[in-house]
């Protein structure tokens, strides 16, 4: 009696690869997506204002191109990554000293 795994795995990989690109992946070029930026650490970030918001700009272009992370060049998650932990720390401050100011020290 001859077993049906060969023509199962056959059609379960043909799933697969229909399954494995959308067209919305397909059509994804890069174009638009930046990563010729410098390195800078999160008190840079914190000290400029400018380079934060534009370099936030270019991170949320890259989370809306809906690729990977694991996909971005270094540089990108890196600056993601520190432009974060600058808005994080500039909210951290702003809350301790309306907390303080509350407390009227």
């Amino acid at each position: 009696m001859p077993r049906p795994y060969p023509i199962t795995a056959g059609i379960i990989a043909g799933f697969a690869l229909l399954a494995g690109c959308s067209k919305s992946e397909q059509q994804q070029t890069g174009n638009g997506l930046r990563s010729d930026m410098q390195l800078h650490d999160t008190a840079y970030y914190v000290a400029n204002k400018a380079a934060r918001v534009e370099m936030q700009g270019v991170c949320d272009n890259w989370k809306a191109s809906q690729r990977s992370p694991f996909s971005w060049p270094s540089v990108v998650v890196e600056t993601c990554n520190n432009v974060a932990s600058a808005n994080e720390a500039i909210r951290r401050t702003k809350d301790r000293d309306d907390f303080k100011k509350g407390m009227g020290i």
